[in-house]
C-alpha cells in the first residue's frame, strides 16, 4: 500500500515521466547515433564526464548527507521513504569509502572500473541538468488558456527587516499584472499569497506580500493570506483549503521554479496554469542548479537505480576488456 501511495505521488508524476524521458532520449540518441553532430556531441559528453569524474565522489557524498538531512527532517513520515533513504545513504556512502580505499591501494584494474563507472554517472548528472533546463524551458512557453479567477502567488525569502526579494517582487508585479488584465476583462479575481515565518515572532512572508499588493492598489477583500507554508509541498497543502472555485488557478512563481512547482500542485490534485517570472542574470544560474539538486533528491529513488544500473553496465563494459 505505501510503495502504490508512493509511485503515485512520485513516479506517476508528468513531471517525472517528462524529464527522465528526455534524459532516456539524450542517452539513446549520444549512444547509438551516427550522425556526425551527435557524433560530435557524444564525445563531448565524453570528454565532460572524464573531467567531471573527479568531483563524482564529492557529488555522491553531497547527494548523501542531503538525503540524510531530509530523511532525519521526516523521519516521522512515511516508513517507506524512510527506509529507502536509510538504504540510499548506506549505499552511497559505502561506495564512496571503498573508491577512496581502492585508490589508495592503487588497484589499476579496479580503478579503471570505478572510473568508467565515474564517467557514466558523470553524463547521467549531465544528461539530466539538461533535461531539467530543456523541460523547465517547455513550462514557461507552454500554451496558456488565461481561464482563471484565482492567482497564487509563491512566497520567497525576506530579510530581517522584512524587505521583499528582487525575486519575490517580480513574482508580485507579475501577479499584479495578470489580476490587472483579468479585471480589464470584468473578471472578479482574488490573489492568495502564500508563505509563514520561521520566527513566530517575525511578519509572514505572506503578510509582507500583501503590505506590497496594497501599495499597488490591489484592494484589501481581493487579498488572501496563507500564513503556515514553510516550503512549496505546504503553500499546496495549505492553500488549497482556501480556493473557491474549482477550475484551474493561475501559479505565480519564478521561471527556475517551474517544475517543482508542477510537481508540487499535482501532488496536492490543485490544478493548475503556470508563469514564472523573470530573474536577474546573476541569480539565474545560481538558482537553477539549486532547483536541479533540490529535485534531484525529491526523486532520489529514481536517481539511485539509474546510478547503479550505469554502474553495473559499465563494469561489465570494462569487463570485456580487462
Amino acid at each position: 500500500m505505501l510503495l502504490a501511495i508512493r509511485l503515485k505521488q512520485v513516479y506517476l508524476q508528468p513531471v517525472v515521466f517528462a524529464l527522465y524521458g528526455i534524459t532516456s532520449l539524450l542517452f539513446a540518441i549520444f549512444e547509438h547515433g551516427s550522425l556526425t553532430p551527435i557524433f560530435m556531441i557524444r564525445y563531448f559528453f565524453y570528454l565532460s564526464g572524464a573531467f567531471m569524474t573527479v568531483v563524482i565522489p564529492f557529488f555522491l557524498l553531497l547527494f548523501a548527507l542531503l538525503v540524510m538531512q531530509k530523511t532525519m527532517q521526516h523521519r516521522n513520515g512515511n516508513p517507506f521513504r524512510y527506509a529507502i533513504s536509510v538504504v540510499i545513504v548506506g549505499v552511497v556512502l559505502a561506495f564512496t569509502a571503498y573508491t577512496v580505499w581502492m585508490i589508495l591501494q592503487h588497484g589499476y584494474l579496479e580503478i579503471i572500473r570505478f572510473m568508467g563507472m565515474y564517467v557514466y554517472i558523470a553524463m547521467y548528472l549531465i544528461a539530466t541538468f539538461i533535461s531539467y533546463v530543456l523541460l523547465n524551458l517547455i513550462l514557461k512557453f507552454w500554451p496558456k488558456k488565461n481561464n482563471y479567477t484565482e492567482i497564487i502567488v509563491l512566497g520567497a525569502k525576506i530579510d530581517d527587516e522584512g524587505v521583499l526579494s528582487e525575486t519575490l517582487r517580480e513574482r508580485l508585479e507579475l501577479a499584479v499584472n495578470n489580476y490587472l488584465a483579468n479585471r480589464a476583462q470584468e473578471k472578479p479575481t482574488k490573489i492568495f499569497v502564500t508563505g509563514g515565518s520561521i520566527d513566530p515572532e517575525s511578519p509572514t512572508e505572506a503578510e509582507e506580500m500583501a503590505g506590497f499588493l496594497l501599495a499597488q492598489g490591489i484592494p484589501a477583500e481581493d487579498i488572501v493570506c496563507e500564513n503556515r507554508a514553510l516550503n512549496t509541498d505546504e503553500n499546496f497543502y495549505f492553500t488549497k483549503q482556501l480556493l473557491q472555485n474549482p477550475e484551474p488557478v493561475l501559479v505565480v512563481t519564478s521561471s527556475f521554479h517551474l517544475i517543482r512547482t508542477h510537481f508540487f500542485a499535482w501532488q496536492n490534485q490543485v490544478q493548475i496554469e503556470m508563469k514564472g517570472a523573470r530573474s536577474s542574470v546573476f541569480s539565474w544560474g545560481y538558482s537553477v542548479v539549486r532547483e536541479y539538486l533540490a529535485f534531484f533528491i525529491l526523486t532520489k529513488e529514481i536517481n539511485f537505480i539509474c546510478m547503479i544500473s550505469l554502474a553495473i553496465y559499465s563494469i561489465l563494459q570494462v569487463s570485456k576488456l580487462y
